[in-house]
């Protein structure tokens, strides 16, 4: 825990209700609330923006994003945001799996109530500027292919201008996102069996070429498709042949 971790580092006294440590001749405070609960008042800003990307929905999703797709998604230098993820990932708060950077635990149970609030305001700020996403195509996912297998396909691929951001996944199903030429960002959300690409493209020229880009997206759905069907039709011919 985060909170052992800083003990470990300097002496601690009580201040007040609070917990002083002591760090190389440097004071740093710690609020405590009811019990090993701690604050964000001792992190970077970006830290805070990087925390609150990947909490966002995160009683509905489990999110993920790339290194990149963290600099694209919030705009941030790529030497600034290794320096925070480094301080993250020390602190214990977020991890790197295969599919990108994410929580390591959920930050409702281990922050303090001030912290917390300030973490889903950051949230609400970077939900306004996503909010204004247009649906372009709605596709249905036949019962013979595995979503599971679309999405496995998907993930971490680049495509044409499209560069990958990130996974949400949820009981409700995925969104899984692509930045197109830095300009704006375009997301497949899977629900159940049905498939809709959207995106937040505005002016003319750049909804013409987000409409290009969700039909990159169709097509390699459609590849998919077409592999799953292969393999179908191979384990039904292998059966027949056996028998």
């Amino acid at each position: 825990m985060v909170l052992d971790k800083m003990e470990r580092a300097g002496d601690a006294s009580e201040m007040n209700g609070e917990k002083a440590i002591t760090h190389d001749q440097n004071r740093l405070q710690v609020l405590i609330d009811d019990s090993d609960r701690f604050s964000l008042d001792g992190f970077q800003e970006n830290d805070k923006k990087i925390l609150s990307l990947l909490h966002q929905d995160s009683d509905l999703a489990d999110n993920h994003y790339t290194f990149n797709g963290l600099a694209r998604k919030l705009g941030m230098h790529r030497q600034s945001l290794s320096r925070s993820l480094h301080r993250l990932e020390s602190s214990g708060l977020v991890e790197k799996r295969g599919s990108g950077y994410s929580l390591s635990k959920d930050l409702s149970s281990v922050l303090v109530k001030k912290s917390m609030v300030d973490l889903e305001n950051l949230s609400k700020k970077l939900s306004m500027q996503s909010a204004n996403f247009l649906q372009i195509l709605h596709l249905y996912i036949p019962d013979e292919v595995e979503v599971c297998e679309i999405v496995k396909g998907l993930v971490g691929k680049w495509f044409g201008n499209l560069r990958w951001l990130g996974l949400a996944e949820g009981d409700g199903g995925f969104i899984l996102q692509w930045s197109c030429s830095e300009k704006f960002q375009m997301n497949l959300k899977i629900v159940s069996r049905y498939a809709t690409v959207e995106s937040n493209a505005a002016g003319e020229k750049d909804r013409r070429e987000a409409v290009v880009c969700s039909y990159r997206i169709f097509e390699n759905i459609i590849k998919i498709f077409q592999r799953e069907n292969h393999s179908i039709r191979q384990g039904t011919s292998s059966f027949s042949h056996y028998n």
